[in-house]
Parts: structure tokens; sequence; C-alpha cells
């Protein structure tokens, strides 16, 4: 019994070992989404331009449940800054990225985080176009 206990205690350090180790995920948000116009009777629509990335977060669950998270530990740096947030909790409706294109986040792209994600760091910085944000993500 002795040494069924000391081989889980075992394997249970060296999965905290592991995990612990274990390289940041990286994920990313495309840089823009295009614009479809839908045709209006009487009316000649064109679409000159892209959404381009404004922002990125975790949510939780899925986003027609609008689970916003407002705790996060935000860093500046000299070309923008960071923003951390601890996920190592329950999310009964599973962890979600969310990324927000146009000024105002008009038009949005989720889909589930990768599991197991205890905390993700989001960097910001300007990016290539006018109103564009490069953000990159590393999640553990």
């Amino acid at each position: 019994m002795d040494l069924i206990r000391t081989t889980a205690a075992l394997l249970a350090a060296l999965a905290l070992t592991a995990s612990a180790n274990q390289a940041p995920a990286s994920l990313s948000c495309p840089a823009s989404v295009g614009i479809t116009v839908p045709e209006v009777a009487g009316w000649k629509s064109q679409a000159s331009s892209e959404l381009y990335l404004n922002s990125a977060t975790p949510i939780s669950g899925p986003p027609d449940r609008r689970g916003d998270l407002a705790n996060y530990t935000r860093k500046q740096m000299k070309d923008g800054w960071s923003e951390t947030y601890d996920l190592d909790r329950p999310f009964p409706d599973g962890k979600w990225l969310e990324c927000g294109y146009g000024t105002h986040n008009e038009v949005t792209l989720s889909r589930p985080l990768p599991e197991p994600s205890k905390a993700c760091t989001f960097f910001y910085r300007k990016g290539a176009k006018a109103g564009q944000r490069s953000i990159k993500i590393e999640c553990r």
C-alpha cells in the first residue's frame, strides 16, 4: 500500500513539474476581417476597407453569454502594454478567446481556449494600419 501511495505521489509531483515547465501556448487572432454589406433596395453598397483587430480577451463561456472578465493585471511597457488574466478557477461553460474588430469591436470572433489554460497574457502594440493593434497572446 505504501508503494502505491509513494508511486501516486511521485506521479503527481512529475505532472505538476511538467505543467509548470510547459511552454506557453501561443494563440493569435486574425489581423483583420472583411466587411460584407447586404444589398438594400434602391442603394448601391460598397465596402472599401476591412475591420482591423482592436482587442482580444478571454471570456467566460460562449460569446452569446457575454461573460466578460473584469479581473486582470495591466502593465505598461515601452512600446505598448500587457493584460494578464488569472483563469485558474472553474468555468462551467468553458473558457473562450474573443477577438474584437473595428474601433468599437463592431465584429467579434470567438473560439474556446485550449485546456488547461490557467492564465493568459495579452501583449498589445500599435498595428501597421491606422486603428489596428498587434496582439500577441500567451496562455499557460
